[in-house]
């Protein structure tokens, strides 16, 4: 009965516009129902795969936005990263330029060192150096070490990176202040060198024998008390006079009172006289050494024989010259 139902044809009647002729298509049953059976099924599939379409473009959307926020998250952290490492990099950069400063420092420093040592060499090997010790914290190669690694974070490595900074700033500043003070004791000590070098400090002559000391006395000569302003050494006849210490020929000549002579002049108000002399073997204006030869011993001008009159004077005042010689050996005859 179904079997001759689908086996009935049907007939599908197609008028056109007014002026056509009726058209009439005849089709089994069983072949329209294929076919509606076959569109539905397409329409079906269509459904489905347009749900699964619009499943997966929800999806991808969703996992769009969540990719875009991701990028966003990690966006914001790179900036910041990028951000802490370039804090990072002008501090280091800062870092380095302290720590040229510091061993600019340094060097200046061991160079005063070393003039500090010429100009007083007993003062080395009581310690270390100034400069050694602004180095010595650091010098770690070598030493054993352990412990567990712990990381550190960004913001950590920026505060050590500002507190070293602040470090080397402070050290900067105690190292200057140590350099101008190097620099200051520098100039006490030449200054004393200079004072010390220009200072009479030697015996002028050979002979240590005094005949007659600073100060009153009855004059040789018509024995009446007069004041002696400086020494007589007794010596033999054209012994060398030397020097008592470096300076520049301030006087050289001959007068009845002093006879042959020399005045070096020392700086500082500071002059040397050295009378009777029986030659003279410097010019005025001349450049002398401490120790040098400048004449010889004689008994010219107002004397009763050979000896050295010798003088200091300070600012055109006469001193003891007793002050400036060494004691040792020193023989008085009066």
């Amino acid at each position: 009965m179904k079997l001759n139902w689908l086996k009935t044809k049907l007939t599908f009647v197609i008028i056109p516009e007014a002026n056509g002729s009726v058209m009439k298509v005849k089709l089994p049953r069983a072949a329209v129902l294929g076919a509606a059976v076959s569109a539905a099924l397409l329409v079906g599939a269509a459904l489905i795969v347009h749900f699964f379409h619009m499943q997966t473009a929800v999806s991808a959307s969703i996992r769009s936005s969540e990719l875009h926020g991701e990028n966003v998250r990690l966006a914001k952290a790179l900036s910041k990263k990028n951000e802490t490492i370039e804090r990072l990099q002008n501090e280091v950069f800062s870092l380095s330029k302290q720590a040229a400063e510091i061993r600019s420092k340094v060097e200046e420093m061991k160079k005063l060192e070393q003039d500090l040592k010429a100009l007083a060499p007993a003062v080395e090997g009581n310690g270390p150096s100034a400069a050694s010790a602004a180095t010595a914290a650091v010098r770690t190669e070598g030493l054993a070490m352990g412990g567990p690694a712990v990381p550190v974070t960004a913001e950590q490595v920026r505060r050590l990176g500002a507190a070293a900074g602040a470090d080397y700033k402070a050290l900067g500043s105690e190292m200057q202040t140590l350099h101008s003070r190097f620099i200051r004791s520098r100039q006490v000590l030449q200054e004393k060198q200079e004072l010390k070098r220009m200072t009479p400090s030697l015996w002028p002559t050979v002979s240590r024998t005094v005949t007659s000391p600073y100060g009153y006395r009855k004059d040789p000569f018509n024995r009446k008390l007069s004041f002696h302003r400086g020494i007589d050494i007794a010596g033999k006849l054209n012994d060398p006079v030397y020097a008592a210490t470096a300076g520049t020929v301030h006087a050289a000549g001959y007068d009845k009172l002093h006879g042959n002579h020399v005045v070096l002049d020392h700086g500082r108000g500071l002059h040397t006289w050295y009378m009777h002399l029986n030659a003279v073997e410097v010019h005025k204006g001349d450049r002398v050494s401490k120790g040098q030869a400048i004449g010889r011993l004689g008994s010219t001008g107002r004397s009763t024989g050979p000896h050295l009159h010798y003088e200091v004077q300070q600012g055109g005042k006469s001193q003891d010259p007793n002050g400036y010689l060494p004691a040792a050996d020193r023989k008085e005859k009066r």
